[in-house]
């Protein structure tokens, strides 16, 4: 049995309409019964998982951000690393951001700006303040700078990226239209064996769930992996040897955690 079960949230335990369904919430319970320390790994805002999560009534630590917070289930912060602010004024540039909904990740809220060849999409998720211009921020306190984009465009701006910072910062992708910049080393790999260490929990005792290319490290690092069957195929590509958990819309990470527990 897992000693711990980290899982990411989109396209991994939320269902296609962006919840956590009964059935996951109940096998959720049934492993914290058992001991098991649960850890949700995942992209989003701290305040958009507190969300997601509160009806749980259960003891989660949560890595946010790609890596870049860890907080405690009790709510504590453990952990907090933000992008150097000469490397933000660098990546805010609207000749950089182009044809990119771009979003700053602050501890107490979002910061958005839609740059020049980028078409708002109907239902376009809230991705927080919205900004005509952010080239004159600071670059102070921020976690992440997301671009959401086109795939095409956003590898010309990971390009640039790279060309301009190199390895003085991370770059990965939630899901093909959301590419992700954190400081140098900030992942969720990272995140969760620094939260397992306090713990005193063996990363080979741990179970992860994944579907997306931010989700490799983690998935590398523990003993029990599992990528979702609708994973990023160059997540698959990445990892062959992982085995697959089911879909996201058919509870599969939930199925995958009872079949350990022999509760099927």
């Amino acid at each position: 049995m897992y000693a711990a079960i980290a899982t990411d949230l989109d396209g991994t335990l939320l269902d296609a309409g962006e919840t956590i369904t009964t059935f996951t919430a109940e096998t959720l319970r049934a492993a914290a019964t058992r001991g098991i320390e649960l850890i949700i790994a995942t992209g989003r805002h701290v305040r958009d998982v507190r969300r997601l999560t509160a009806d749980l009534g259960l003891p989660i630590s949560l890595i946010t951000t790609n890596g870049a917070r860890v907080h405690d289930s009790d709510g504590s912060l453990l952990f907090a690393e933000n992008l150097a602010a000469d490397h933000v004024r660098t990546l805010i540039q609207p000749e950089l951001a182009r044809g990119s909904l771009m979003s700053l990740y602050l501890d107490d809220r979002r910061l958005s700006c839609v740059h020049e060849g980028y078409e708002l999409r109907e239902g376009e998720p809230e991705l927080g303040e919205r900004h005509a211009d952010l080239s004159q921020h600071s670059g102070e306190g921020v976690a992440k700078v997301l671009y959401t984009g086109r795939p095409a465009r956003l590898a010309e701006i990971e390009a640039n990226i790279r060309q301009r910072l190199g390895e003085q910062v991370a770059v990965t992708y939630s899901q093909p239209d959301y590419l992700e910049v954190m400081a140098a080393g900030v992942n969720k790999g990272q995140a969760l064996s620094s939260l397992l260490a306090r713990r005193g929990i063996d990363l080979a005792q741990c179970a992860a769930f994944g579907d997306g290319l931010n989700d490799a490290e983690m998935l590398q690092a523990v003993g029990h992996p599992f990528r979702m069957a609708n994973a990023n195929p160059r997540l698959t590509a990445l990892l062959p040897g992982v085995p697959e958990a089911g879909h996201h819309d058919e509870a599969g990470v939930a199925h995958q955690i009872r079949k350990a527990l022999a509760l099927i």
